[in-house]
């Protein structure tokens, strides 16, 4: 004779499912934590278990790893250092050494003698300064009296240039060299012309206006030196009027 027993089957449920909704949902783990346990479902496993291992640092368990994919792993930035104020102090740039000229110099044009002294890292200057190292002389260079004078006030050396090609040789060796004789400002009249200009110019005059045999050297006759005068004053006063 066939017997029935009744077995009362105990079931476990959900106690997150429970706590959201009351809904019963067969809790499949438990989950303990010190003197506290849950029963949970494979859905709130999971979600514990990925919550403690961002909470806490601690691992799913086997069966957990087995059941989802792992977790990517979120590298922390490291915090950036805070920028850190330096005093730099800038060095102030050396001057550029300068150079003057007087005159002309033989060969060259005024614009394309300075260009010259420029290509060779040098400032060219009209009148002398702390950054002035040289003063070159050119031909008419003595009538700059300004020149001259601040040339030998400051102690700056001269380069004479005045023989033709000496300036040329300098700038294809790349260097200016001084150490020569500073002459003293020539005297100048009105004209601008030195004294020894103006002795010349006054004795061609005078070889062509009835003095011949006017010695070539020595100083020229004060009789000769009152005509050249005259003749040229007559000269400009009849120029003056027709204007």
């Amino acid at each position: 004779m066939r017997k029935t027993v009744l077995v009362p089957v105990q079931h476990t449920f959900c106690d997150a499912h429970i706590a959201r909704d009351g809904s019963e949902v067969e809790a499949v783990e438990t989950l303990t934590l010190g003197r506290h346990t849950w029963d949970l479902c494979l859905e709130h496993n999971v979600t514990f278990g990925r919550y403690l291992v961002d909470a806490l640092g601690v691992g799913l368990t086997d069966a957990d790893e087995s059941n989802d994919e792992p977790l990517p792993v979120v590298a922390q930035p490291e915090p950036e250092p805070e920028p850190v104020a330096v005093s730099v102090e800038e060095a102030e740039p050396e001057p550029v050494p300068s150079v003057m000229l007087a005159g002309e110099v033989p060969g060259y044009d005024w614009d394309t003698a300075r260009e010259a002294v420029r290509n060779l890292g040098y400032e060219v200057v009209g009148r002398a300064d702390d950054s002035t190292v040289l003063l070159i002389l050119g031909e008419g260079g003595e009538r700059n009296a300004a020149k001259l004078t601040d040339a030998a006030e400051h102690g700056i050396q001269c380069m004479d240039v005045r023989e033709p090609g000496r300036f040329k040789a300098a700038v294809r060796a790349g260097e200016l060299v001084g150490g020569d004789p500073l002459p003293k400002p020539a005297k100048v009249d009105r004209s601008g012309m030195s004294d020894r200009e103006r002795n010349r110019v006054i004795r061609a005059w005078a070889r062509e206006n009835g003095w011949p045999s006017l010695p070539v050297q020595g100083r020229v006759p004060m009789n000769v030196r009152h005509a050249y005068e005259l003749a040229h004053r007559d000269a400009s006063e009849g120029k003056a009027a027709a204007a």
